[in-house]
């Protein structure tokens, strides 16, 4: 049997060659994969009628490139996976044939997106909905059946995120990567505090996307637009990856950190927890907690060149393993195997 899987018209732009949610199709090369290329007749369709969309629309971010996609999928039937249902699935959902849906925004922004009474129209459309953390199922549990929604995590390419080695403690790397939910005034505070203390004897750095605006702590080197290797080769050399957080389900550099081998500093909130569980490879702060953030870097920071160290990362690595994207895939098939059954 061959699924039809729905992928995104235009990859996240902040997303590395081996990162982000679609590089699930990549383990499942029995799914039939529709990408809408530029110039095609829907995104046509949407470029010349912007005003029409959003009339029809109710999602905030509905791109040209996705109405182009939901075109060529309301002419296919059989089973579908709309791998971006946060964006996607308002106009395909009267496709023929059943759908399995993946959602990747938190509760909360997802009851900002539109109200209940939308949703629960909106998700009567999807035969399986797949969530990436515990809070985001109990928000569509409230909308369909329970048996209908899963959770099933993002996963990590442990081939390309690999450790390599201990980092050298002389001139120790605090990094942070990304930009979406990220707690930009716990950053800064944290900068301030790790710079008062360490001066030059630290190195503070921030990858993230292009044309970020923000102005950072005159202590900080950002980083823009970078390759994947040179992404990967700071991985491994920080002793610590920052990740204050507002909010959260699945969160690509706190996976990519663990599977280099790096422990985290993460603010336990949203699916977070979930990712790490309780494993000595991440340390959670309570969410807008400037201190408590700093005191845990200073922990890593400590035990630099200690057995302790070399124990978190250790776990770190495994903790990413059990998200290897072979095992997602695994349990993504047995949604499929839902689909079939209601075809």
């Amino acid at each position: 049997m061959r699924h039809t899987v729905i992928a995104s018209a235009v990859r996240v732009p902040w997303h590395s060659h081996h990162g982000g949610y679609d590089r699930l199709l990549d383990y499942l090369p029995e799914v039939e994969r529709i990408i809408s290329p530029r110039g095609v007749t829907g995104q046509k369709i949407a470029a010349a009628a912007p005003h029409w969309l959003r009339r029809r629309c109710p999602l905030p971010f509905y791109p040209a490139e996705h109405f182009a996609t939901d075109v060529r999928v309301l002419a296919r039937r059989g089973p579908a996976h709309v791998l971006y249902g946060d964006e996607q699935f308002w106009f395909s959902r009267h496709r023929p044939g059943p759908s399995a849906v993946t959602y990747h925004q938190p509760p909360a922004h997802l009851a900002r997106f539109m109200p209940a009474t939308n949703w629960r129209r909106l998700s009567a459309h999807a035969s399986q909905i797949i969530t990436l953390a515990p809070d985001q199922r109990a928000f569509f549990a409230d909308h369909l059946p329970e048996e209908r929604v899963h959770l099933i995590p993002h996963g990590i390419d442990v081939a390309a995120f690999t450790p390599a080695g201990v980092p050298e403690a002389t001139r120790p790397l605090v990094l942070t990567v990304g930009w979406w939910l990220r707690d930009w005034d716990v950053l800064d505070t944290v900068h301030d505090r790790l710079h008062r203390r360490h001066g030059n004897n630290i190195e503070l750095v921030v990858v993230t996307r292009q044309g970020s605006q923000r102005t950072w702590h005159p202590a900080v080197r950002v980083l823009e637009g970078i390759s994947e290797l040179a992404l990967i080769q700071l991985y491994r050399r920080a002793a610590a990856v920052l990740l204050p957080l507002t909010d959260a389900t699945a969160n690509n550099a706190l996976l990519e950190a663990l599977a280099c081998g790096t422990p985290v500093v993460a603010t336990d909130t949203g699916g977070i927890s979930y990712y790490t569980g309780d494993s000595l490879a991440a340390l959670l702060t309570p969410p807008g907690d400037a201190s408590g953030t700093a005191e845990a870097v200073e922990t890593l920071l400590g035990e630099l060149g200690t057995a302790a160290h070399a124990t978190r990362r250790a776990t770190a690595r495994e903790r990413a393993e059990l998200f290897a994207w072979p095992r997602i895939a695994d349990q993504v098939r047995s949604v499929y195997r839902l689909l079939k059954d209601e075809r």
